[in-house]
């Protein structure tokens, strides 16, 4: 009796540290997705610009003619450029699952739905990069495949080699998901300005004063070693075929972020948040995006039982 008290105390201890211990071996594998897109006139290629510009007295641009937001192939404004933020993580060969929405912006972006152009414009991705943990630079994407009925897409690293420090993020092709059971989630919601927020508050004054962009905001983040995924727990809150909704907290931004089951490998792909009940977050069943991936020419590890091992074990218990 005392040896299974044992090994059930060890097992809460284990479910409690899961967390943690999946954020130290897996953590820098989880990128920070960020791109840009723009809309270029069907037929010609030529790329959407917003009217041409005129400087006022204090030497601003200030938009000429009452219709500023149609855009239109013509003249020397500057291109109507959209960015966007999201979360992917690798599982290996270089490539990264996310979402579709992540690598179609536009799909979901109230900016290109409410498009008013003088001629008819096709969405194209200008940007797409990773930023992960612990590289001072981003590395190219490569957007490759996305599933037409679930929101997960696949992107692989444009890179000749991958860096050591990105470990491959293990998959659980059969996994058994059950109410109650434990999840751990890490992503990125809320894209720079959380990880502006954990600055302190001199040095994101500075950033923010200095850097106008995302985009450059990122890059002083990447440099600074300041890009970490939030880790956050909880358990399964409900299930059907082609969702899993949990409680772990997660906000915009943390759509593609890698849902872990108790066994320590990745159970799902976050996708949306109901921001009515955080008690409701979804995530689409992992099964659903391998087919994908090896469609797009992904290859299991050869040996995937190796790397999650330890967090196998340690979270081999119920969560309660």
């Amino acid at each position: 009796q005392l040896k299974q008290l044992g090994e059930s105390n060890q097992r809460v201890i284990d479910s409690l540290s899961l967390g943690a211990n999946l954020r130290a071996k897996y953590g820098s594998g989880v990128a920070l997705i960020y791109g840009s897109y723009v809309f270029v006139e069907a037929g010609t290629g030529r790329e959407l610009r917003y009217p041409e510009s005129q400087a006022n007295e204090s030497g601003n641009n200030v938009q000429s003619g009452s219709d500023s937001t149609t855009l239109t192939p013509e003249g020397n404004g500057a291109i109507a450029e959209y960015d966007f933020v999201g979360t992917g993580f690798h599982v290996g060969n270089g490539y990264l699952l996310t979402n579709r929405h992540v690598v179609r912006p536009w799909d979901a972006d109230d900016r290109a739905q409410s498009l008013n152009s003088t001629v008819r414009g096709l969405p194209r991705l200008k940007k797409l990069v990773a930023y992960f943990p612990d590289q001072a630079q981003p590395l190219g994407l490569k957007f490759k495949q996305a599933s037409s009925r679930d929101d997960v897409a696949v992107c692989t690293l444009d890179v000749k080699d991958i860096p050591e420090s990105v470990p491959v993020l293990p998959l659980e092709s059969d996994a058994n998901e059950v109410v109650g059971n434990m999840v751990v989630t890490m992503g990125y919601p809320n894209g720079p300005d959380r990880l502006l927020a954990l600055l302190e508050e001199n040095e994101a004054r500075g950033v923010l004063a200095r850097y106008g962009s995302v985009e450059a905001s990122l890059g002083y983040l990447a440099q600074t070693k300041h890009i970490q995924p939030l880790m956050t727990q909880g358990n399964i809150t409900d299930l059907n075929t082609r969702k899993i909704v949990y409680d772990a907290r997660t906000g915009e931004g943390g759509s593609g972020a890698p849902l872990f089951g108790p066994s320590g490998r990745v159970i799902g792909v976050t996708f949306a948040v109901f921001t009515e009940n955080t008690a409701s977050n979804f995530a689409v069943p992992v099964r659903y995006a391998l087919t994908l991936l090896e469609r797009a020419g992904w290859k299991a590890p050869e040996n995937p039982e190796a790397e999650p091992k330890e967090a196998s074990n340690s979270g081999s218990g119920s969560s309660h």
